[in-house]
């Protein structure tokens, strides 16, 4: 039985640390939506911390394990570009077969989205380094059901608390397994007092506004 909380606060911790996560209500953030935000998560940064990225890895397999069975995967797929070190890092770990999955088709050679081998009726873990709304998952996941295969879960590092436990694709649930929120990140500021109470304030008002769900405290 491992303990998630502990898993999700250890994590906040790192991405903290390593400044994968970043607060500014000053200078804030522009996303690609084109909204400033307050908060951005960059775990791709992690890549460059080998002892950090490690205990996140292996945090990731012991949920994997405890959430869906590792032992019934037949691959892991990374999803371009940012899911691709992620799957590559687990499934060294637990000796699975390795692909990735491109945004679109090449446009030239073999015209293939799929890089290396998914078989039909395979139990795929889809692998990406964040979920915010989900749609940059779906090019992935219309991908992987068109060889035939079935999607067992996606794995993210951080999840922004949109869709919590499902993704849902043409009513069809699938599971999400993460590591940590920004629920848990603006925990582990508010405990190092490196967050007022009006600050923590703003940031859950931005973060509801673009849908977070498992704010506690608010509205």
């Amino acid at each position: 039985m491992i303990k998630e909380n502990k898993i999700s606060s250890d994590s906040a911790k790192i991405l903290i640390e390593t400044k994968c996560v970043d607060i500014s209500l000053k200078k804030k953030f522009k996303l690609t939506s084109g909204k400033k935000s307050p908060i951005y998560c960059d775990c791709r940064r992690i890549i460059s911390f080998p002892k950090e990225r490690e205990k996140l890895i292996n945090f990731a397999v012991k949920k994997i394990q405890s959430e869906c069975s590792l032992e019934r995967i037949n691959n892991i797929a990374g999803g371009e570009s940012a899911g691709i070190p992620f799957a590559s890092f687990i499934s060294q770990k637990t000796n699975h077969p390795l692909s990735y999955i491109r945004k679109e088709k090449k446009k030239f050679g073999k015209n293939s989205q799929i890089e290396g081998i998914i078989k039909p009726k395979e139990n795929v873990l889809l692998v990406e380094d964040l979920m915010t709304d989900g749609g940059s998952k779906i090019n992935f996941i219309k991908a992987i059901l068109k060889t035939g295969a079935n999607i067992s879960a996606i794995f993210v590092i951080f999840n922004y608390g949109i869709n919590l436990d499902y993704f849902l694709i043409n009513k069809k649930k699938i599971r999400i397994i993460y590591l940590t929120t920004w629920k848990d990140v603006i925990e582990e500021y508010v405990k190092k007092k490196n967050l007022i109470k009006k600050d923590k304030r703003l940031i859950q008002e931005f973060l509801y506004s673009i849908g977070v769900k498992n704010l506690k405290s608010y509205p």
